[in-house]
């Protein structure tokens, strides 16, 4: 593929992507509203709050699906995204190389003094606030699947159309970490570099297995583990739905401070254990 019609196609793609994610994101998070209103079961707003924290991924995979079989002409699998007998346990290998990983960082930031946990509101009235707690959990899992969908699916897939691997791997690094300096303007330097680190990473998985699972297991882990179980704050706010809620001090450049530890340099340690745990399971071509 030339690279000129690689660059339109990528431009038309993340502007069509952008704003369709910036209208999902409103409707689940209105519809997320109305259902925590709603006077039904327990078990009917578990349920009504995991299917809207959704939409986002689904329309980033309508998009996605689009453009690669009317603009590209290709099947859904050059993507990476078909299913053979081993996907699962490629999704099962990344996230246990995340929840691992994340689990060392943040028993480092522990033992060093800098992490406070505390009981979270679903400790306390876990029928109130399992939905909250469900619901967080499919919006990480959702928000995971969709950015490896859109930069180590569709993104990758162009870039190494136009010009192979290592302009696949650079280049969709590159734009997954543009994407999220541009959605946490005020993040730390420090997040930027681990941000680009652990797209490489992932793109390095993607390229390697030939796939999207290892990258989606290892995405999903890495957020769930620090969300909704471990409850860091994300980006200045402290993440209440989680099991825990773990309250950061210490020096920002160590620890993230506010920012999770993606933005400290426990989480460059945890990404380099990543990348170890990577290269161990992942064939080498």
């Amino acid at each position: 593929m030339p690279v000129a019609e690689a660059c339109f196609k990528l431009a038309a793609y993340l502007t069509c992507v952008g704003i369709a994610l910036e209208f999902a994101h409103r409707l689940y998070w209105h519809l997320n509203k109305r259902v925590l209103d709603l006077a039904i079961s327990l078990l009917s707003r578990v349920i009504l709050s995991s299917v809207v924290a959704t939409i986002p991924l689904l329309s980033a995979v309508v998009i996605t699906t689009g453009f690669i079989r009317y603009v590209d002409k290709r099947s859904i699998s050059a993507l990476g995204l078909a299913y053979t007998g081993d996907s699962l346990t490629n999704v099962a290998y990344g996230a246990s190389v995340a929840v691992g990983c994340v689990s060392f960082a943040f028993l480092a930031a522990i033992l060093m003094g800098y992490i406070d946990i505390r009981r979270s509101k679903l400790t306390e009235d876990y029928i109130s606030h399992l939905p909250l707690f469900v619901g967080g959990i499919i919006d990480f899992l959702a928000g995971s699947v969709f950015e490896e969908v859109i930069f180590r699916g569709y993104v990758f897939f162009l870039f190494y159309e136009a010009g192979g691997a290592h302009l696949a791997i650079i280049g969709s690094s590159v734009l997954f970490t543009v994407a999220h300096v541009v959605k946490h303007p005020g993040a730390p330097l420090l997040y930027v570099l681990n941000a680009f680190v652990f797209g490489m990473i992932a793109a390095a998985a993607r390229y390697f297995t030939g796939t999207l699972w290892l990258p989606v297991g290892l995405h999903f882990g890495w957020n769930v583990v620090s969300g909704p179980i471990f409850g860091l704050p994300v980006f200045g706010k402290v993440y209440e739905r989680g099991m825990v809620v773990s309250e950061v001090s210490g020096p920002e450049w160590l620890t993230g401070g506010a920012h999770s530890l993606d933005a400290g340099f426990l989480g460059t340690a945890a990404l380099t254990l990543a990348a170890v745990g990577l290269i161990a399971i992942i064939p080498i071509r």
